[in-house]
């Protein structure tokens, strides 16, 4: 394994044991909840995707912990916007979904009915930088491997309570 890969696994680590410690306590450093928005990419442009969510459910679990989307019906409940590229307007198809972040394992796990695709996808975290404004601290990964040959990018914010 190269230098840089290792320092890249370090990184990862490193930021996922940073949502771990938001997991436990939403409310460090001013923070208040966190919540998630990805971008999917696939083969065409009809399968890509954005979503968001509240995922400040923290089960303790192994050494860091899992995040969890909000319940169906509740505020902040993880959502994909699919673009109707055949309308004009273009219309966005809402769809909600379940999401998990293992952050022992570093796997992201959406499951829900994605037109189109299969109902549960899955992609492994690579961590690539962090981002620190007024409204909150970001850590933003992209996807290492992935169940579906997709590309995905997730940001992870710790928000503001101010």
């Amino acid at each position: 394994m190269s230098e840089s890969e290792k320092q890249e696994q370090a990184n990862t680590r490193n930021a996922l044991n940073t949502l771990s410690t938001w997991g436990q306590n939403p409310n460090i450093d001013g923070g208040e909840n966190i919540t998630f928005s990805l971008a999917r990419q696939g083969w065409y442009p009809i399968d890509a995707f954005l979503a968001a969510g509240d995922c400040t459910i923290y089960t303790a679990s192994g050494n860091r912990g899992i995040l969890h989307g909000q319940a169906p019906g509740d505020t902040g409940e993880p959502v994909a916007y699919f673009l109707d590229l055949n309308s004009s307007p273009v219309n966005a198809n809402q769809v909600n979904f379940v999401f998990t972040a293992d952050l022992n394992t570093g796997l992201v796990t959406l499951s829900g009915p994605f037109p189109g695709l299969n109902s549960v996808l899955e992609f492994k975290l690579e961590f690539l930088k962090e981002f620190l404004s007024e409204g909150g601290r970001s850590l933003l990964f992209y996807s290492e491997h992935t169940s579906d040959n997709a590309g995905y990018v997730i940001d992870f914010t710790l928000i503001s309570s101010s």
